[in-house]
């Protein structure tokens, strides 16, 4: 098939690319990329077929509006004036974050800007990149916990601290990971989370055998901080969208209250008072 440039109104079902555009930004909103890179990277496929695209993004759904480009022309219509602008609606996805899929999806986006595949290899392509294998969930344990031990080091933790860390995080995310397998609350996860690693931690201090038990609990729930939540609420915000930048600061919020709510809890059950 012979390439066309960006932006010529190529013969496709518009019906069919908004179906996976919207797909593709709301695959992009669950594994955590913030809005204006979703932005950029569906309106960039919907320019490779010569469609110019409108995006509204909420918290919970996002709304699109597909028409062709001012000077473009289909074959079944010889001007735009007489074509009806495609509009559709999807529920966002819900998927733990994967900066392996946040570049890709990228990468996709400018292969099909730069080579304008027909849809049904773009549908191809896309399927194959949301169904390459996770990591191994249980290197995944083990290497987090060990983040979390190193944390409790670098903040002067000792070795006996660092070792309940090491064993707190492991219960805790291993919960986390069953909880979300089960589709759970997310602030019920969270919660539930802490309390098991800051537990595990707390027991170490409630024995005495931790020398900076402080260092042990403020570092075992480390894991749960939703850094890039923060992180994108705030590009958000300096992007100029408002409402998706407030609701992601405010999803942030919610998670370090359930943090909060889950320590606070092995601290009043085992009568610890060392934070």
């Amino acid at each position: 098939m012979p390439q066309t440039q960006p932006g010529s109104l190529r013969d496709v079902d518009p019906e069919q690319l908004l179906d996976f555009l919207l797909r593709f930004a709301t695959m992009q909103t669950s594994v955590g990329v913030q809005t204006s890179r979703i932005v950029v990277n569906t309106t960039r496929i919907a320019h490779a077929y010569g469609y110019e695209l409108t995006i509204m993004m909420f918290q919970r759904n996002i709304t699109m509006t597909l028409m062709p480009a001012s000077g473009n022309a289909s074959p079944a219509c010889p001007n735009t004036s007489c074509v009806h602008p495609t509009t559709g609606m999807m529920r966002h996805r819900h998927r733990p974050l994967n900066f392996f899929l946040n570049a890709e999806l990228s990468r996709l986006s400018w292969y099909t800007y730069d080579n304008h595949p027909s849809l049904d290899e773009l549908e191809e392509r896309f399927q194959t990149i949301i169904d390459t294998k996770p990591v191994n969930r249980w290197l995944i344990l083990f290497l987090i916990s060990l983040a979390n031990m190193a944390f409790c080091l670098l903040f002067g933790g000792d070795l006996g601290s660092a070792g309940f860390v090491f064993l707190g995080t492991l219960c805790g995310f291993f919960v986390r990971q069953e909880l979300n397998a089960r589709h759970a609350y997310p602030y019920l996860v969270v919660c539930v989370s802490a309390f098991v690693a800051s537990f595990v931690v707390g027991l170490g201090a409630k024995f005495g055998l931790e020398t900076y038990p402080e260092i042990a609990l403020g570092t075992s729930v480390l894991y749960l901080i939703p850094g890039v939540p923060f992180i994108n609420g705030m590009m958000d915000l300096l992007d100029g969208f408002m409402l998706n930048g407030v609701s992601r600061l405010m999803t942030a919020v919610m998670i370090v209250i359930s943090i909060t709510v889950g320590l606070s809890c092995t601290l009043m059950m085992l009568d610890l008072s060392l934070l």
